[in-house]
């Protein structure tokens, strides 16, 4: 399979999983309602830092599942013979359950699954290595309510081939399709 397939396959393998998740809960009284983010992310244990994209369906008011994008740039990275750049991207599928802690403060615990590819550029030779790896995400995050920008952060940890530790700070816009107005004020309870 060439590399451009390759890329297209491993772009649209978690839109295909998304999309097959939430097509049954549109007759099941689900929210219709998506939310858009980005934030800024740093891996605590490589010190890299990168961003973070994210669609995050809402099936009721208080569960969401969705796909999150990370890009980490490029580092520089030496040992005792060669210095080479790391960098990353990795596609997570996550989902949350929503719980108020006060007033406009909700938590969130974190749960999913993400595939990550680490490339290694070799500056001395000017190979490049690649790392692909499954990981298990759990966590938890903080978001203020009844914004149209909402501003949240989050911990997660990744358990696989590597332990990872990741903070994100960022924004949210909620779309509600189904209703007039913005989403804060059609939220039934479960």
């Amino acid at each position: 399979m060439s590399l451009c397939g390759m890329k297209k396959r491993y772009l649209l393998q978690p839109l295909l999983i998304l999309a097959l998740i939430t097509t049954p809960a549109k007759d099941a009284g689900a929210q219709h309602k998506l939310s858009f983010n980005v934030a800024a992310n740093q891996d605590i244990v490589k010190a890299a830092s990168g961003y973070n994209m994210s669609c995050f369906y809402h099936f009721t008011r208080h569960f969401s599942g969705g796909l999150e994008l990370n890009h980490f740039f490029p580092k520089l990275h030496r040992s005792t013979k060669e210095e080479f750049e790391l960098s990353a991207n990795d596609i997570d599928l996550n989902f949350h359950y929503d719980l108020p802690l006060y007033k406009k403060l909700i938590c969130y615990p974190i749960t999913g699954i993400s595939h990550t590819s680490e490339k290694e550029y070799n500056l001395h030779n000017q190979e490049t290595v690649y790392h692909r790896f499954y990981s298990f995400n759990t966590g938890a995050g903080l978001y203020l309510e009844g914004y149209i920008i909402m501003p949240f952060v989050e911990y997660s940890l990744t358990v696989g081939q590597l332990t990872q530790q990741f903070v994100l700070a960022g924004i949210s816009y909620e779309l509600d399709w189904k209703h007039t107005g913005h989403a804060k004020n059609n939220k039934p309870e479960l």
